[in-house]
């Protein structure tokens, strides 16, 4: 597995928000979403609030690639389903630690968006 390099994955989650497009069934990345990103470990995660509603987050599930943007950093990317509990947990707390106060920030960690959590793996 390609693992994110310290200084871009800080460039990348320390913005509030950072770009994130999902690949179409075309192979384009036409739609860009700014979406919030908690790193958890050396690693990079994101969850759809609104679930498959969302703009970006069925073509991710669809294509499982994906580009993603911020400080400077451009790279593509693959998603991965999180399903283990011990790293959703730490992503929950990550979430209410960045976002806090947002009002937003508790639903980060409770159902059903918990269950649309992937990882944002480089793909270089």
């Amino acid at each position: 597995m390609t693992t994110w390099n310290p200084d871009e994955l800080g460039r990348i989650a320390e913005p509030e928000m950072f770009d994130l497009s999902a690949q179409l069934e075309d192979g384009t990345m036409p739609k860009t979403v700014g979406i919030w990103a908690v790193a958890v470990d050396g690693r990079l995660f994101v969850r759809s609030y609104t679930g498959l509603a969302g703009k970006w987050y069925a073509p991710a599930l669809a294509s499982l690639r994906g580009r993603v943007s911020a400080g400077g950093v451009t790279k593509d990317v693959r998603f991965e389903r999180v399903g283990d509990e011990a790293i959703n947990a730490a992503i929950d707390a990550e979430y209410l630690r960045k976002y806090t106060p947002s009002p937003y920030a508790p639903e980060m960690g409770q159902e059903p968006v918990r269950s649309n959590t992937l990882e944002v793996i480089p793909l270089d």
